[in-house]
């Protein structure tokens, strides 16, 4: 007994999904074999489960499985189409051959018209009267016309058996490639003890489905709000229409062997001689390099489909599963399509850090604290400030309770300027020793309505070598943090239409004989 089943549920993993179909089949007492057919021809076999349940006493034998040919077209609907595209083969080529024959009458004329002196000539020798010329003249002319006329005609036949040739050889192609479409068949032995209505599940797992993380992360009025969503892909080969979806954080893993430990032998090992490679094969070499190392480059999620109903969410432990609270519908397309599992606002700490030394822009950061019930899955996450799209960065894994700083952009508004105050360019020498200084000054300016928090960073040189001294002389203010390699750190408030300024002197002492690299000018 042939029996259809429809995928219902299908719960996706991060690197497959295991689907479930069902059906009810009413059945006689006694045995049955159930054909259940029309499956995916990649399933995992191997992780096939079958359920059976509505009838007491119903017993399943167990299963075998085996791919099939389904026929959806017959050979000879087929036939046919293919003697209608060959016969439009062939009208196509007598028309472009019509048109051919055309195009030489008309060559053949227009040398007509270019043989003026032949005509002259007859005239001359009065072999020709100028009448008989004019006459000659118009019967070429009006030659020309009828063949332009009917050279047009025929290319407009040509264009319409064109088109009728293309959509039959397309509608045969698509009947082709019905003809036999492969499939995975279960057939399943039901022993029932009483006639009844039996319900049948079978799952399986499928490759060539998967979900990613996605978030977009809202930064506005000193709130973080943060659209966490399922980027999920699905390229089983069927449409699945209508079904209850849940995503999960686990990697199925198929059965595998204990893991035992081996003699761990030392030898002596005798390096072989290098020989050098061909060229052909160094290129080789470094083109696999690249690709190795372009492959593992951060790509950008494609244009998704939304959906925002917020899922439930069930932390099992070591997985956590999202189960959407409406039924949904996954087409199989390259596409990905995009559903949300949650939507939470956090209070977050904002500031902005400028490094003048490297770059005079200053860069607007927001640390948030995961106070949600959710852990945060690495992934992708588009930032926006204010309502308007900053960039696209990827997140780490953040834990509950975790911390995170994100980088929201430059923030153009604020100004900073980094100059140099030279207080003693070519040194001053003391017995043997050579000094000299170095002085910094920068300003910051916050022309914008607003109180700003701004981390300000500089450092001074590091001395690698004993004789070579490096000193701070004086900061105005004093940084707030200094590490052991000479790193500052100020942690400024700028009120609103405000201007701060920053100074620090240095000098930098070493023997007068000694040639020092890194100075920052001399």
């Amino acid at each position: 007994m042939n029996i259809v089943t429809q995928v219902q549920k299908a719960t996706i993993y991060r690197d497959s999904a295991r689907v479930t179909r069902c059906t009810k089949v009413d059945l006689n007492e006694g045995r049955t074999l159930l054909e259940i057919g029309g499956l995916p021809v990649d399933l995992v076999i191997d992780s096939v489960k079958i359920h059976a349940h509505g009838v007491p006493g119903a017993k399943l034998e167990g299963y075998s499985s085996k791919p099939v040919f389904l026929e959806k077209v017959t050979n000879l609907e087929i036939q046919k189409l293919m003697a209608e595209v060959d016969q439009l083969n062939q009208l196509v080529l007598a028309q472009q051959s019509r048109i051919a024959a055309v195009n030489a009458r008309i060559d053949h004329l227009d040398n007509l018209f270019k043989e003026t002196r032949s005509f002259a000539f007859g005239l001359t020798n009065q072999k020709l009267t100028i009448n008989q010329h004019f006459e000659t003249i118009e019967a070429i002319a009006t030659e020309r016309e009828k063949a332009l006329t009917e050279r047009s005609k025929f290319q407009l036949g040509l264009i319409d058996l064109q088109n009728q040739f293309a959509a039959r050889k397309k509608e045969l192609e698509q009947l082709k490639s019905q003809q036999e479409t492969a499939a995975y068949q279960i057939d399943l032995p039901v022993i029932m003890a009483e006639a009844g209505t039996l319900s049948v599940e079978l799952s399986y797992l499928q490759p060539d489905c998967f979900w990613v993380p996605a978030y977009d992360f809202s930064l506005l009025d000193g709130k973080l709000e943060i659209l966490y969503t399922a980027s999920v892909s699905q390229q089983s080969g069927e449409n699945w229409q209508d079904i209850d979806l849940e995503l999960s954080t686990a990697v199925p893993r198929g059965y595998s062997d204990l893991p035992e430990l081996q003699p761990w032998y030392l030898q002596k090992f005798t390096p072989p001689v290098p020989s050098p490679l061909p060229r052909a094969r160094q290129d080789r070499m470094m083109k696999s390099e690249n690709l190795d190392a372009y492959e593992a480059m951060p790509t950008a999620l494609a244009p998704m489909q939304a959906s925002y109903d917020e899922a439930e969410i069930d932390n099992l432990g070591m997985t956590t599963r999202f189960t959407l609270t409406q039924k949904v519908s996954l087409p199989s397309q390259p596409s990905p399509s995009r559903f949300t599992i949650s939507n939470i606002t956090l209070d977050v700490e904002e500031d902005r850090l400028t490094i003048p030394r490297l770059s005079e822009e200053v860069y607007r950061r927001v640390k948030l604290t995961n106070t949600s019930d959710l852990v945060f899955l690495a992934g992708s996450a588009s930032l926006y400030a204010d309502e308007a799209f900053i960039g696209a960065v990827t997140i780490p894994y953040i834990p509950q309770g975790a911390e995170y700083l994100l980088n929201f952009g430059a923030d153009e508004r604020i100004e900073v300027k980094r100059e140099i105050i030279k207080q003693s360019a070519a040194g001053k020498f003391l017995q043997d020793k050579r000094v000299k200084s170095y002085g910094y000054q920068i300003s910051i300016n916050n022309p914008t309505p607003e109180t700003v928090a701004i981390v300000l960073q500089d450092q001074l040189p590091v001395s690698q070598h004993e004789d070579i001294k490096v000193r701070l002389e004086k900061t105005e203010p004093n940084p707030d943090q200094k590490d052991d390699l000479n790193r500052m750190t100020w942690k400024l408030t700028l009120p609103p239409k405000s201007k701060k300024l920053v100074q620090f002197h240095f000098v930098i002492e070493a023997p007068t004989d000694m040639q020092i690299r890194g100075l920052p000018w001399d």
